[in-house]
């Protein structure tokens, strides 16, 4: 996906969601001259503002940029599971992710 496939996709979802510029400033704490410079000039948003936008948006990172248009649908578990996620500090976020990347590697 490129620059102004980035720019497109999150117009699109803001249009969808019939939301002004401001409107999606004032939801995700990005000022607002920063987005209409997104919108209107098509300078590519951070990493952690385009977090925010999606998140603001109501769609993760990955189904942004996932191929396919179907929306990931998350079960009640998974949803706390995420919720409760993002409320631990980093570190522990960290330690909790290492487990998870070992757990393919454990056997039974």
């Amino acid at each position: 996906m490129d620059v102004i496939d980035v720019i497109e996709r999150l117009n699109q979802l803001r249009l969808e969601r019939n939301m002004s510029v401001y409107r999606l400033a004032e939801l995700s704490g990005i000022n607002q001259s920063t987005l209409a410079n997104t919108f209107s000039r098509g300078t590519l948003p951070s990493l952690m503002h385009l977090d925010l936008i999606c998140q603001t948006l109501g769609v993760s990172l990955s189904q942004f940029f996932a191929d396919d248009e179907s929306p990931m649908q998350l079960t009640p578990d998974e949803i706390a599971l995420i919720t409760n996620y993002r409320k631990l500090p980093h570190a522990i976020k960290q330690s909790v992710a290492d487990i998870v990347l070992q757990i393919p590697t454990l056997r039974n």
